[in-house]
């Protein structure tokens, strides 16, 4: 019973000290108004800065003539992608990985590439499948009867002797 009297009292407490009158205005004080105060720190902070300042320093200018755009790349993406010769390529490896194979690939001018299934090799050519010994990438060249032309290529493993 304790606790229920002490809730009682205090909620009384709290609704008597509410009300629907307005509070009563302050009258005004003899203090400046904020605005004035700032105004007169910003004017002693200034003449202080100003008194640090090397003097004969105007303004700082910038000049962009003969400077690169900061924002602009660098390296300009091509514009257009070319198909490519998948005949100069050759499968180097496969590497297994979990549940997913992993293609190592060269191209004709020495460089590796890793690849993996639905990477794409060009605008029209994807890698569509890669098994232990062979990836399959599938092509898309012009249309016949209407359809687009689809082809599959194989690049295999090259069968060393004594394996």
């Amino acid at each position: 019973m304790r606790p229920f009297a002490l809730s009682l009292l205090l909620l009384s407490v709290v609704l008597a000290g509410c009300s629907s009158e307005p509070p009563p205005q302050q009258a005004p004080t003899s203090r400046p108004p904020q605005a004035k105060r700032t105004a007169m720190a910003r004017q002693g902070e200034s003449s202080t800065a100003r008194a640090r300042a090397p003097k004969g320093l105007g303004p700082a200018r910038y000049r962009p003539e003969g400077r690169r755009d900061p924002f602009h790349p660098l390296v300009e993406p091509p514009s257009e992608e070319t198909a490519i010769d998948v005949g100069g390529y050759k499968l180097s490896g496969i590497v297994w990985q979990r549940n997913q194979y992993f293609a190592l690939l060269e191209t004709p001018d020495g460089l590796g590439h890793i690849l993996r299934v639905d990477d794409r090799l060009g605008p029209d050519a994807r890698v569509k499948e890669i098994t232990k010994d062979a990836v399959l990438i599938e092509m898309k060249g012009g249309k016949v009867a209407g359809r687009p032309r689809v082809r599959t290529i194989r690049l295999e493993l090259e069968k060393k002797e004594g394996r």
